[in-house]
């Protein structure tokens, strides 16, 4: 009897195209996020300081931004708790920028100072941003 063994190494091949896929994707949304992160700080360093004037614990004045526009600095503990948790190589990699101060949520939401959530420019600039770079993911 004579036979013959056929096999393919496919799959093998297939496993190299997937992971060299989700790295890629990966470093893609760990760039998003990045840029993300750098565009809501500098938003928040840039916008104008139209709004009220209050008195700090210090004697010297803070100037608020205008409806509409991100936080003006003050203290500096809102921009320095913005983090980042990067994405690993997965089918689909998510990574999360985040604040945990207790009134950025009031800021955002409702005292209308978009910062980070969709009505941000910060989140604008990363969706195009985001579309931009997304030629990036490809197998080479």
């Amino acid at each position: 009897m004579i036979s013959v063994k056929v096999e393919s190494n496919f799959a093998k091949k297939a496993d190299v195209v997937l992971k060299k896929y989700q790295v890629n994707a990966s470093r893609h949304v760990n760039r998003v996020l990045n840029n993300f992160r750098r565009d809501i700080t500098m938003n928040m360093r840039n916008t104008p300081k139209t709004g009220n004037v209050y008195p700090r614990g210090d004697g010297q004045p803070h100037t608020a931004s205008s409806e509409g526009n991100p936080p003006a600095i003050d203290t500096g503990r809102l921009v320095n708790s913005i983090q980042i948790k990067p994405s690993s190589p997965t089918i689909k990699p998510v990574g999360k920028v985040f604040t945990n101060v207790e009134y950025s949520q009031m800021l955002e939401i409702y005292m209308d100072r978009p910062f980070m959530g969709k009505e941000s420019k910060a989140y604008q600039q990363a969706k195009a941003f985001s579309k931009k770079m997304s030629k990036d993911i490809k197998v080479k």
